[in-house]
């Protein structure tokens, strides 16, 4: 879904398919969210970190 080799700043855009930039800010407080770096006052998210926090939310259904 993100591309692996790219930085996402948090207020990135395409973060919004993940939920809304105060929705992520809350989530990094409560340590739930995607691993993020810090750049001074900027917060980031790797294209890597974002797909494999997806990743784990994953839900597979199974067939009745």
């Amino acid at each position: 879904m993100f591309d692996e080799s790219k930085i996402y700043y948090s207020d990135d855009p395409a973060l919004r398919v993940i939920g809304a930039r105060q929705t992520l800010a809350g989530w990094r407080s409560k340590g739930i969210g995607p691993d993020y770096i810090k750049l001074g006052s900027r917060v980031a998210y790797t294209g890597q970190a974002l797909n494999e926090w997806i990743a784990a939310r994953t839900v597979r259904t199974t067939a009745a």
